[in-house]
This record gives structure tokens, sequence and C-alpha cells, in this order.
């Protein structure tokens, strides 16, 4: 599949909220709970096992430790947020989201039932339960589980508008481009012409 260009035809990155939750999940959150487990045990009264016999040195090296790794995680997941992206070609659509990816022929999508829409509006499409993703508020990657029980393949930000793609086998797919009508539009024209492009 060749490269799409156009990028009203690409995935919708990944917004500030999902970032902002990204960090505090990934990094606030493990050092915040560390730090409180940490204040525990120096005021309880059992017999602490120290580095070096240094209170001090423990908690810099406990928490500095923890900050690196929760740090090196959080870069990983934010960098895998942006890994966003959509070919369209006559073989079909190929899409790639954070550390998941789905292909899906142009014969398999029911480009017929296809359709743009507000998750607000038609519930039923919303994601319900992660079966095989990654996702954090603003943020869907992977498989899920839709609340009309369908297991989808799904790759969403916090945009209102979402393109539903039902396919006719295990595949239907719930995406967000910059410009869902464009896309559909795009593959009713590759269907339209044969696969010919």
């Amino acid at each position: 599949m060749t490269p799409t260009t156009d990028p009203r035809l690409q995935l919708a990155p990944a917004g500030a909220r999902a970032g902002t939750w990204l960090f505090l999940l990934g990094f606030v959150l493990p050092l915040a709970i560390t730090a409180i487990a940490l204040a525990f045990a120096v005021q309880g009264k059992g017999e602490l096992k120290l580095v070096a016999g240094s209170l001090p040195l423990t908690i810099v090296l406990t928490l500095g430790g923890l900050a690196v790794l929760c740090g090196g995680l959080w870069w990983l997941l934010a960098r895998m947020m942006r890994r966003q992206s959509l070919q369209l070609s006559a073989a079909g659509i190929d899409v790639r989201s954070s550390f998941y990816r789905c292909q899906v022929p142009l014969q398999e999508l029911k480009l017929d039932q296809a359709r743009v829409v507000d998750l607000d509006e038609h519930t039923e499409l919303k994601p319900t339960l992660k079966t095989n993703g990654f996702s954090i508020p603003g943020f869907h990657s992977g498989w899920f589980l839709l609340r009309n029980r369908r297991r989808t393949f799904v790759a969403i930000a916090e945009g209102r508008r979402k393109l539903w793609l039902p396919g006719n086998g295990r595949r239907d797919l719930l995406l967000e481009p910059r410009d869902p009508h464009a896309v559909l539009a795009r593959l009713r024209e590759l269907a339209a012409n044969g696969g010919r492009g």
C-alpha cells in the first residue's frame, strides 16, 4: 500500500487531554503512591530495611529509580500514541494506531452501511470492553467490544465525528480520521472503480 498524502485522510492525533492523563497515570500517580507508602513505612513501628543504613539515601534511590522507570515508560507510551496512520488503496485499508495494526481488504467492508457518527448520539458504537488495546481518557487504540457487542478495531481520539466501517467478517473498524466524510468518499470511490485506484 502506498502512503496516503492527503492530510484529511489521516487519523486525528491524540489531543492534549490524552497526553495529560497519560502523564498523570503513568508518571505522577506511581510516584505519589510510592511516596505515601514510604511515609507510612517511616511512621510505622516496624524495622525498616535501609540502603547503607540511611533513610534519606533509601528515599532518594527509591523515588529516583521509580522516576527513571516511570519516565521511560511514559516516554514510550507518549511516542506510541503519536503512531497514527491510515492508508487507503485498491487493496483495502491499513490502520496503524499505537501498538496495533489492522488491515482489511476493500471487499470485506460493507461500505453501503458505513457512516460518519457522533458517539454521543450513537451510543451503541461506544467502546466498552478493551480486549487487546491501549486506552486512556481521550484516546482508544486496538481491539474493543462495543456496546452493540461487536468486536471492533478502534483508533479514536477525542473529536466528535467518527467513521464506522462494518465488515462482513470478523473485522469492523471505528476510526477518527481528520475528515471522516473524505475517507468514506475515497473508500467508496475505490470500491466503485473495482479497486483500480
